[in-house]
């Protein structure tokens, strides 16, 4: 009997295919900032040309796998990194809120000490005097309690309406936040708009590392 030996004919490898792989690899960067968020897209462009190019009739080529592969990679790290930024950006903002929130109810209840600690260094009186005996902790407060913003929130009473909305201070969403607050009706009934932009900092504590956000700086008519 004589045995029947099939012979495949060789297939070259198709470079779209192996391009989509290497493409839904490099995907993974879009999780480190939303500038490379192009990258899966253009992995999923490849692995598309790459199906294509590996099923085209009469010139059957390898790499179906990668092409495969790499439209895999690209579409999870794609969506991964859409999802991540917008529940950040999410949380941000309502901590900007709160923040915000915090700031105001600390003015109305006269807790200056609070104010106090909600703002940065730059901010706080007596800044200015560098080498020179730094103000007692009354002097200061008395400073920030006679700090315009300061005193036309407190001009607006316990029975005020707010309206507070977190904003971007940067061309990329979610680096720095702010918020713009409208208090109404305050004295001689007329609303107090301000502008409180955030400064978010990383601290090492005992529990752990800490998000702290303070006031950089508050503006009056924003």
């Amino acid at each position: 009997m004589q045995e029947t030996v099939e012979v495949t004919g060789y297939r070259p490898v198709s470079k779209l295919a192996v391009a989509a792989a290497v493409a839904g690899i490099l995907s993974a960067l879009a999780l480190m900032t939303p500038l490379l968020w192009l990258l899966p897209l253009v992995g999923v462009a490849l692995a598309v040309a790459g199906l294509a190019d590996v099923a085209r009739p009469g010139a059957e080529k390898a790499g179906r796998a990668a092409a495969l592969l790499g439209l895999a990679l690209s579409i999870g790290f794609g969506t991964q990194a859409v999802s991540g930024k917008l529940v950040t950006r999410w949380i941000t903002q309502r901590r900007s809120l709160a923040v915000a929130g915090a700031f105001l109810d600390a003015i109305r209840d006269d807790r200056i000490a609070d104010v106090k600690s909600m703002l940065s260094q730059a901010l706080l009186p007596g800044q200015e005097m560098s080498g020179m005996q730094p103000p007692s902790a009354e002097v200061v407060e008395a400073a920030i309690a006679a700090m315009p913003a300061v005193v036309a929130i407190r001009s607006c009473g316990e029975a005020v309406v707010r309206d507070v909305r977190s904003i971007t201070l940067d061309d990329e969403p979610g680096e720095r936040w702010g918020a713009r607050v409208r208090l109404s009706p305050c004295a001689g009934g007329k609303p107090v708009d301000v502008r409180i932009e955030f400064d978010q900092s990383f601290v090492k504590e005992r529990t752990g590392q800490v998000d702290r956000w303070t006031i950089s700086k508050i503006e009056i008519g924003q």
